[in-house]
């Protein structure tokens, strides 16, 4: 989120705050004080929406913000493929932030031409002295000190400079000049066609085609981007063709803005698609008389999938017969003129782009290695020499990036269920058997829930007997997968409703209610029923229901045991079914982590 709209936020919380709560009960008020700052905010958001109050605010949203949105997009939050049948560099319009102008500090270029509105100060140093700070007027004059007025309209400001230190130096013999550029002056540009938002715009007189583009939105869908016409007097002066900044950053053919100016974005006439291994794939425009190998260059390329001289599959509409066809072209004949709504399609080898796995700790040869082709976990252990003679292989650790995506998905989706039961049970008036204390624990964990960031552990077996043994268990490995071995460690980590949480050393002779004692047994708050182990592995079981079931009180070396908090009192919110298990994923989750920081 931008630091404008964060200020926004942070101005409209307030009064949306107090006009909410102004219009609640005495009860529900203290309950909602008893929440953090962030929560609270939350909460209210929440009931706010269920008042149907969430039109106010977007009002308010949109008249104090600095951004243009385009409203189409904005329940989008993903920078690629948020529009996509849009032409390539529609979206970077998405947000058209004011930094992007111009500004009155900026210095100016060499060429940059005086006129009407812009402030001079000129000072005298030597035999004489002197000086005046003021605006060149209407008529193009400024006011020389002792000298009287000079015409600058219409010189740059190098020329200006060079004219005023000459005219002193020859009219007043051992003075010398010193000329600055103080002001700038504004000038009206027209923005016109398909536009974002059509219209006249006052801007600073140093902006160009590109800043005034972005600070008023850019482009509608069927605007042009290659195109766009600049036009003075009436008459077309530049063609602008945006695609030279953001393909190729080139600024050059870049046009400064006079005072009267149109920008004219013509509708959008030829566009192509690049599909499959291209460096970026996406819709483009075209410009007539571009051929299949500026569409290529366009699309940045192929990737490093693709072969040396692929076949090129071509998708076109045969205008005779009103039909869409495909070609093969070779890639040592792409002269051929691109037509509107053609399609290219080139696809890579599979296998070609690098993938790797990352094997941490007691391995004989730990390291990065290549994910090949049909390759398992037990070819990339066993390139890595296999384990060495401390490894533990119960406490393996086997992490995966879109598992720790899915994980922390579902955090912050149980955090806004809490948030919403909150907010429920306050609206509705529910609270006769709760206190301002009912919601602190459920606040520590909805905290908990949208600070954590799983580490996206996965239970395996890697033993090497098993992944020899069992198809199911040899699974392939992903780019990015990270397996951690440990050493065997000589503790057990007794955390949750104890009086004293705390790692204790491992004794084999131990049952859980050993480990219980030594930290000092159980709180008043803890339901002796919902006690729970995570194993070395990361797999996590309700100790009376599993393993006393097995006939083994044995708890393994490097396991966590888990005293979950009575839910009783979240009985009259209803959240007794959701609790326990969002305190043994956050347990769970706690237990990786501190597994692979070992």
């Amino acid at each position: 989120m931008s630091k404008s709209i964060l200020k926004i936020v942070f101005l409209v919380i307030p009064f949306f705050a107090s006009t909410l709560i102004s219009e609640i009960s005495k009860e529900q008020k203290e309950l909602l004080e008893s929440l953090p700052p962030d929560q609270r905010a939350s909460v209210m958001n929440k009931m706010e929406q269920a008042n149907d109050i969430e039109d106010q605010l977007e009002k308010i949203f949109k008249e104090e913000t600095y951004l243009i949105e385009k409203d189409k997009l904005r329940d989008y939050s993903a920078e690629e493929g948020y529009c996509e049948d849009c032409i390539y560099g529609y979206n970077i319009f998405r947000f058209s932030p004011t930094t992007f102008a111009t500004t009155d500090r900026a210095p100016v270029s060499s060429t940059y031409i005086l006129g009407p509105g812009d402030k001079l100060s000129v000072e005298y140093f030597g035999t004489s002295s002197g000086k005046n700070e003021e605006f060149i007027t209407s008529q193009g004059l400024f006011d020389l000190p002792i000298l009287g007025p000079i015409n600058l309209a219409g010189l740059t400001f190098v020329d200006a400079q060079n004219l005023i230190k000459e005219r002193v130096s020859t009219d007043l013999l051992g003075t010398k000049a010193s000329v600055t550029l103080s002001e700038l002056r504004t000038i009206t540009v027209y923005i016109l066609g398909e536009a974002f938002q059509p219209g006249s715009y006052i801007m600073s007189s140093t902006s160009t085609i590109t800043n005034a583009l972005f600070v008023t939105g850019g482009v509608n869908e069927s605007g042009s981007l290659r195109n766009i016409q600049l036009k003075r007097n009436g008459e077309i002066i530049k063609t602008y063709d945006l695609y030279d900044l953001i393909l190729e950053g080139n600024t050059s053919t870049d046009v400064r803005l006079q005072d009267g100016d149109t920008i004219f974005i013509p509708f959008i006439e030829n566009t192509f698609r690049a599909n499959g291994s291209f460096k970026r794939p996406h819709k483009y425009e075209f410009r007539k008389g571009e051929k299949i190998s500026d569409a290529i260059q366009i699309a940045g390329g192929f990737d490093l999938t693709v072969p040396i001289n692929p076949n090129i599959e071509l998708s076109f509409i045969d205008k005779s017969v009103n039909k869409r066809k495909i070609e093969y072209l070779s890639y040592t004949n792409l002269d051929r003129e691109l037509s509107n709504a053609d399609t290219i399609n080139v696809q890579g080898i599979y296998g070609l782009k690098p993938e790797s796995i990352t094997l941490k700790g007691e391995f004989n040869n730990p390291g990065v290695y290549s994910i090949l082709e049909n390759d398992t976990i037990l070819d990339i252990i066993n390139r890595a020499g296999g384990y060495n003679e401390r490894a533990y292989i119960q406490g393996a650790v086997f992490t995966r990036k879109q598992v720790a995506k899915i994980q922390k998905q579902a955090f912050v989706r149980t955090a806004e269920t809490l948030e919403k039961t909150i907010a429920d049970t306050i609206s509705r008036g529910q609270i006769s058997d709760i206190s301002e204390f009912t919601f602190g624990p459920i606040s520590a964990i909805i905290k908990q829930l949208k600070e954590s960031d799983p580490i996206g552990r996965q239970v395996v077996d890697v033993s090497i007997l098993n992944l020899k043994n069992d198809v199911n268990a040899n699974f392939a490995p992903l780019n990015g997968d990270v397996l951690h071995m440990p050493r065997r460690p000589q503790s057990v980590t007794v955390t949750g409703e104890v009086l004293n949480p705390t790692t204790l050393s491992f004794d084999s002779s131990y049952s859980l209610y050993d480990y219980l004692g030594l930290s000092g047994g159980l709180t008043d708050v803890a339901d002796e029923d919902k006690i729970f182990v995570i194993k070395p592995n990361g797999q996590s079981v309700p100790y009376k229901n599993r393993l006393l079931s097995q006939g083994s009180g044995q708890i393994l070396p490097g396991s966590t045991i888990v005293v979950s908090r009575d839910s009783t009192p979240f009985d009259a919110i209803k959240l007794t079914q959701i609790i326990t298990p969002i305190l043994a994923d956050l347990a769970t989750s706690a237990a990786a982590i501190a597994a692979i920081s070992d």
